[in-house]
């Protein structure tokens, strides 16, 4: 028998939907447009994921996961031994009831705090929400199979993992790491279709299309647990005060009561305001580097975990890498809080008086209670225990309302009360409450994090 003689097939087939909205680039400027990064569309001008992205991610996946047992589903590099074809065939995902915003990013040069110049951009994303069909073919050939028909068992592991994944939620595209592309497939329905049955083979080569399989059935989404080795923070807070992340493309510029154009108003994803996981990131990047200034540590710990300097991105020798810290977006509900007009008198820096003409109005949030407003996600991949500590006193600091979020924070905005904290780190869980003494044993563990931190050596340890 032919071990390259097809032996059955599982189609994986469901609904596609986008949980934060995704940047995968054309790679070209259209004709006229100012835009840097814009969306991949069709000839329609409709957004499509390609299903390499989606292969691609699934193969990392599995990479990681079965590294003896990945190339028997996804196929070997073409090298001097003995090459195998990928099993997998995914469709592009076109996206249907799809928005398309654009981002602005600017980035920050770590010393100064201040935007370097030249170094402002704006892309397209399609925005949360958007879904589309998801088909996905895995050809099962008699070389996945031992001598009583049965399916090697490592590929079934490795089948079933992809499947929860899929689930779960998966991250695709582009600036992932503050974010971006995180979908799941919902509806997920399984047919596996066993060629050597003939009820199988028949609903396989039914004249309209492939009929249900014997072995048909459905993939629930579970609760996606993190790897061991990540140390993985979810925690919510309340606004001590007012914030405001500045929206540069607002959809229908407001008027204030004055009928004048208010000066900012807060980015807005869908009907929930927005704290981009780029302005997260940006100000737990740059507090980690005066955090390990002040214990005297090596600064060098900061790229290690969250990739090389942007203002070393020009150097054409420069060797680059992904970042290790993920920091979602975080999505504020319009029931939660309340954004109102706030009027102000530019100051002339000379004299201190007011400029002439020069009253200006913003409309920062407000939160409406002292309940949960804001929940931020972190996540740091692969991490030590002294990269843990780090991440440790970046929760801190944010609890304690230290580091401050969103823009105007010369003036009080983006202060932060933490509420509630979840970490889960090396198989273990610790949580805590404010106003509520956490366990001894959380407090323990917590504590040697910091400790491994302040006795860390440097980079000569990371070597």
């Amino acid at each position: 028998m032919s071990q390259a003689g097809i032996a059955g097939k599982i189609v994986v087939a469901g609904r596609l939907k986008l949980l934060s909205p995704l940047l995968i680039c054309s790679g070209m400027m259209e004709a006229g447009s100012s835009i840097d990064m814009q969306v991949l569309k069709d000839k329609s001008g409709v957004p499509f994921i390609p299903g390499t992205s989606l292969a691609g991610v699934l193969r990392s996946f599995a990479e990681e996961y079965a590294p003896d047992a990945y190339e028997g589903l996804f196929g070997s590099e073409k090298t001097a031994g003995r090459t195998q074809q990928s099993a997998v065939c995914i469709r592009d995902v076109t996206l249907e009831q799809t928005e398309i915003t654009v981002r602005d990013g600017v980035t920050i040069d770590p010393v100064t705090g201040t935007a370097l110049q030249h170094h402002k951009f704006d892309f397209e994303a399609v925005e949360r929400g958007a879904e589309g069909d998801f088909r996905m073919v895995i050809t099962l050939r008699n070389v996945h199979f031992d001598d009583a028909h049965v399916l090697q068992p490592e590929l079934q592991k490795l089948i079933d993992a992809l499947l929860h994944l899929l689930a779960d939620g998966i991250q695709l595209g582009g600036r992932t790491a503050i974010g971006l592309g995180r979908a799941q497939v919902r509806d997920l329905v399984v047919d596996r279709y066993d060629f050597t049955s003939r009820e199988d083979a028949a609903a396989w080569l039914a004249p309209d299309g492939p009929l249900p399989a014997v072995d048909h059935y459905t993939v629930c989404a579970g609760e996606a647990e993190p790897l061991p080795e990540d140390f993985d923070v979810e925690a919510t807070f309340a606004l001590a005060g007012s914030l405001i992340v500045r929206d540069y493309f607002p959809a229908d510029p407001e008027l204030g009561a004055d009928k004048k154009k208010i000066a900012a108003v807060s980015k807005k994803s869908g009907r929930d305001y927005l704290i981009p996981g780029s302005s997260l990131k940006g100000v737990m990047r740059h507090r980690a580097a005066y955090i390990l200034q002040q214990l005297g540590r090596d600064s060098g710990l900061v790229e290690h975990m969250m990739g090389p300097e942007p203002k070393r991105d020009e150097e054409a020798e420069q060797k680059k890498w992904k970042s290790r810290l993920s920091v979602d977006e975080a999505y504020i509900g319009p029931e939660s809080v309340v954004s109102a007009e706030q009027s102000r008198n530019r100051i002339d820096r000379f004299t201190g008086g007011t400029i002439d003409t020069a009253l200006f109005t913003t409309k920062p949030l407000w939160s409406k209670g002292d309940e949960s407003v804001v929940s931020l996600h972190f996540v740091i991949h692969r991490a030590q225990e002294h990269e843990a500590g780090l991440g440790l006193c970046l929760l801190k600091d944010l609890w304690l309302g230290r580091l401050t979020v969103g823009g105007e924070k010369s003036i009080g905005r983006g202060v932060l009360r933490g509420l509630k904290a979840r970490i889960k780190y090396q198989g273990e869980t610790y949580e805590w409450e404010a106003g509520k003494e956490a366990a001894e044993e959380t407090v323990m563990m917590l504590d040697s994090f910091v400790e491994a931190l302040a006795g860390w050596n440097g980079m000569e340890d990371e070597k």
